[in-house]
């Protein structure tokens, strides 16, 4: 299955992942905790992008409550995970609480900062 849109959002994000880990190792003192949650955020939220694109293909194909009950019930198991990956960085000493907190929201900055741009270049007729 071949899809650009997702997966051009997820290259992006992959990029933003190494960016700023790079910035978090010149920066800090003790990076590896930080480092380390904020890639294990990211890779996270990239593994949700893709399991929600994929949850919304299946629940086109349904009837309304169907698709309604599906995607209500993989919320649910979306949340729960968020909520676990959240309690695991937080009981690893290895992992950095707000780094992991601040991975899990890579996509969305990616996903905004890419319209912002979209936008800004179709403001400026394409010569951003």
């Amino acid at each position: 299955m071949k899809d650009r849109f997702t997966n051009e959002y997820i290259a992006l994000t992959a990029g933003l992942t190494l960016v700023v880990s790079g910035v978090l190792l010149m920066a800090l003192k003790d990076p590896k905790p930080a480092v380390l949650g904020w890639i294990f955020g990211s890779l996270i939220a990239m593994a949700m992008f893709k399991l929600m694109y994929f949850t919304l293909l299946r629940a086109v194909d349904k009837s309304e409550a169907q698709a309604s009950r599906y995607a209500g019930m993989h919320y649910l198991f979306r949340f729960a995970l968020y909520a676990t990956v959240l309690v695991v960085a937080a009981k690893a000493e290895y992992l950095s609480l707000v780094g992991t907190f601040f991975g899990l929201l890579s996509v969305k900055y990616v996903i905004l900062f890419r319209n912002m741009f979209d936008y800004l270049r179709s403001k400026k007729g394409g010569g951003f």
